[in-house]
């Protein structure tokens, strides 16, 4: 049975991204798929400008579902190459779309910010976003299916172009991670630069989330590191942590959203 693109984002709680700039260096996060007019999206807050402004200059991109915890019914493990467009939405119009109904079900800490007209006006730097449409540009593929945090999504640009393969790592701390292919047919096949990207979050709350992006170079089923980048583990569940994470997410998107409001672009809309 074919499976659309539009229906496995709409069952999914949680996409990995990976993308590839001017400069050949690749990037990946975890986004939560959305779909407006037939069209999959990330409608990022303006707390994540910074990633919404390297996706915006992606030449290459690949969106994969590869975990399946708290996805619906349509879900399947897949992967897709994609057109990125990055548009700013200051005026919030995405929750007029279906959009809005999508995200407080797939992700709760939204239902308490913004779930009601009284939660949007008193949580109002929450609601623009940059919305990120992500554009097939060619037709769905097969991965295995990550079975928790643990096992990660390799992101590699070889001579065959940008590839993604869900793999299995033994030990995500070494200077030389070994990776195996959860598709079953041994060691990595690939070779050239890469990013090994994992992501977790706290079940069924979600306000933990944690993200590592290790790059460096593959060689077959062996990545040479270069750099790493955020959090494997969640922090222990906190009363205070949740006060402080919601004062850090006010102050980034109030900062963000007064210095987009500043800029010659803001000003051209």
């Amino acid at each position: 049975m074919r499976t659309d693109v539009t229906t496995v984002a709409a069952g999914a709680a949680r996409a990995e991204l990976g993308w590839r700039d001017a400069a050949g260096r690749l990037h990946a996060t975890a986004v939560i798929p959305l779909v407006i007019d037939d069209a999959v999206v990330a409608a990022l807050s303006f707390a994540r400008t910074a990633t919404a402004r390297r996706l915006d200059r992606a030449t290459a991109a690949t969106l994969v579902f590869s975990d399946s915890r708290m996805a619906w019914k349509g879900w399947s493990a897949c992967a897709v190459s994609a057109r990125v467009t990055v548009t700013p939405d200051r005026s919030g119009e995405w929750t007029w779309t279906g959009a809005l109904d999508q995200e407080v079900r797939k992700y709760p800490p939204s239902r308490l910010l913004i779930d009601t007209a009284i939660q949007r006006r008193e949580h109002w730097w929450y609601v623009p976003r940059w919305i990120v449409r992500l554009e097939p540009t060619g037709p769905l593929r097969q991965v295995a299916r990550r079975a928790g945090p643990d096992d990660g999504v390799l992101f590699t640009v070889g001579a065959e172009g940008m590839t993604v393969d869900t793999v299995a790592v033994d030990d995500w701390d070494a200077e030389r991670v070994r990776v195996l292919l959860l598709a079953g047919d041994g060691g990595g096949r690939r070779q050239g630069p890469a990013v090994l990207f994992t992501h977790d979050f706290s079940i069924p709350d979600q306000e933990r989330s944690t993200e590592l992006v290790v790059s460096g170079v593959v060689d077959a089923s062996e990545l040479a590191v270069v750099d790493r980048t955020g959090e494997r583990h969640l922090a222990p569940p906190r009363l205070l942590h949740r006060l402080r994470a919601h004062y850090r997410l006010e102050r980034a998107c109030s900062r963000a959203l007064a210095a987009y409001d500043a800029s010659p672009s803001a000003a051209a809309t």
